[in-house]
């Protein structure tokens, strides 16, 4: 039988901010054919909560039943531990999803050995509204329905896009992993100097946040792409050029800058995946 047909049982090990933010949206989208254990040693509020109301099973004693997804959504370094403690809980045939940032499909290999089918995942945090970016990237040992599958269930919470090197994940890391915090930055930027100006802190907050979504909507809507729309909005001799030239400025502005921000983001990750 496919994973994608019948019922699955499906294990998640870790339930921080990235693991809560997927469950939630996992739940809320009513996924029926799925049942859902957890292993989390300090659980939240919501958690035990979708626990009382069988949503989920917390911390089970024992497992009765076959574990045909086991999705790893612990610290980088908990990760072999957690391995050695679960391992008896999976079969070989078990699809292994790993969001842990940093661990290379080597890592998982030398722990399950290497014909465990394992797939790796970067999410980010919008998937907990289902406006999530994810990228896939999948291992020697998986088969078309497991792919399939991953596809699926991380396509629920937004978009999903299959890699086809595993070295690519710190690029993805580097742009799409961090890249709320960006934006997040960009509105908290954007918002105090508005208040500055004179606006109030709720007009500053509801002018940022709305414009930042309406662009993003339109880029993603449009059949035109960033550089024209970007052009469209620009007047000559307007206060749209007057703000371009100064973040267009090929040393100071904001390309020099988001460059070496990227870079710094995407060495960590390539530190953080040889350490």
């Amino acid at each position: 039988m496919s994973l994608l047909e019948g019922h699955k049982t499906l294990l998640l090990i870790g339930v921080g901010n990235m693991g809560e933010a997927m469950l939630r949206s996992w739940i809320q989208s009513q996924l029926s054919e799925i049942s859902f254990l957890v292993l989390e040693p300090r659980p939240s509020v919501w958690l035990k909560n979708a626990s009382k109301k069988g949503l989920l099973e917390l911390n089970p004693s024992k497992f009765v039943k076959s574990i045909d997804v086991c999705i790893l959504a612990v610290k980088p370094q908990k990760l072999e531990e957690v391995l050695a403690v679960n391992q008896e809980r999976l079969s070989h045939e078990t699809l292994i999803i790993s969001v842990v940032a940093g661990k290379k499909f080597r890592q998982f290999y030398e722990c399950l050995g290497n014909k465990q089918p394992i797939i790796r995942v970067m999410p980010n945090t919008p998937v907990s509204i289902n406006q999530g970016m994810s990228a896939i990237v999948v291992g020697k040992s998986v088969n078309k329905p497991y792919v399939d599958f991953a596809k699926k269930l991380f396509g629920s919470l937004g978009q999903a896009v299959i890699l086809s090197n595993e070295k690519d994940i710190d690029i993805v890391t580097a742009i799409s992993g961090s890249g709320p915090a960006y934006i997040f930055n960009f509105i908290e930027n954007l918002s105090e100097i508005g208040e500055e100006l004179g606006l109030s802190s709720e007009d500053a907050r509801t002018l940022s946040i709305q414009t930042v979504l309406g662009a993003g909507f339109l880029a993603s809507s449009s059949t035109l792409d960033a550089k024209r729309l970007r052009e469209n909005v620009t007047s000559p001799g307007g206060t749209t050029e007057a703000a371009l030239e100064v973040l267009m400025d090929e040393k100071v502005g904001w390309k020099p800058i988001i460059k070496k921000a990227i870079l710094a983001a995407f060495m960590r990750s390539q530190k953080l995946a040889n350490n």
